[in-house]
């Protein structure tokens, strides 16, 4: 919010609890239409990472590999932080435990996964390192709608997830979005979609 008012082109509805207080409003990021921008936040929820003291830029580290740019998964599920120059460290991306799949479908190997080291530093095209960085979460998947599907059976304002935690419904319809991007904008304003995934 920007003096109480909502910027244009912005959501306001409630984001990934995981990003909780570390967002503000993001601008439509410079490789995306207006019109296709719209759509976007139709369906979900987009905000630029901020950090404690208030900068928007970041390096990324990540597991994984790249594939045309774009961080994915190797035989594990990928990985991705940000970090600010001032050591700040914000877990953007864990495919393991991030969004609708991770929540209700898929199970890794816990010893496998903390042998992931995100440990690798993204550069674009431009040889840059340093980025704002806008978060793009969909939500197609109402969980309130097929909320038997999910709901426990002692308590139906919780839901069972696959590793058999449960959580409030409330929480798990934000957190379990089915589709993410992060784009990365440089120094010379040159927008890079670095993080590109259906999770559902």
């Amino acid at each position: 919010m920007t003096n109480g008012m909502p910027l244009p082109g912005t959501t306001t509805r409630p984001g990934p609890p995981h990003l909780a207080g570390l967002t503000e409003p993001a601008h439509r990021p410079g490789n995306v239409t207006e019109n296709f921008w719209a759509g976007l936040l139709e369906v979900g929820w987009a905000a630029r990472l901020r950090s404690e003291d208030g900068r928007t830029r970041w390096q990324l580290r990540y597991h994984g590999e790249l594939f045309d740019g774009l961080i994915v998964g190797d035989d594990l599920p990928a990985l991705v932080y940000a970090v600010a120059e001032s050591g700040q460290r914000v877990l953007l991306f864990d495919g393991a435990v991030h969004g609708y799949d991770a929540m209700f479908c898929e199970s890794w190997d816990e010893d496998r996964l903390r042998t992931r080291r995100a440990d690798q530093v993204y550069v674009d095209a431009d040889g840059e390192d340093t980025f704002e960085l806008v978060v793009w979460v969909g939500y197609n998947i109402d969980l309130a709608d097929d909320r038997q599907s999910f709901a426990d059976a002692d308590d139906p304002d919780l839901v069972t997830l696959v590793d058999g935690r449960r959580i409030p419904l409330e929480v798990a319809r934000h957190a379990a979005f089915d589709a993410v991007s992060i784009t990365a904008t440089n120094a010379r304003g040159r927008a890079t979609d670095v993080l590109s995934e259906e999770l559902a």
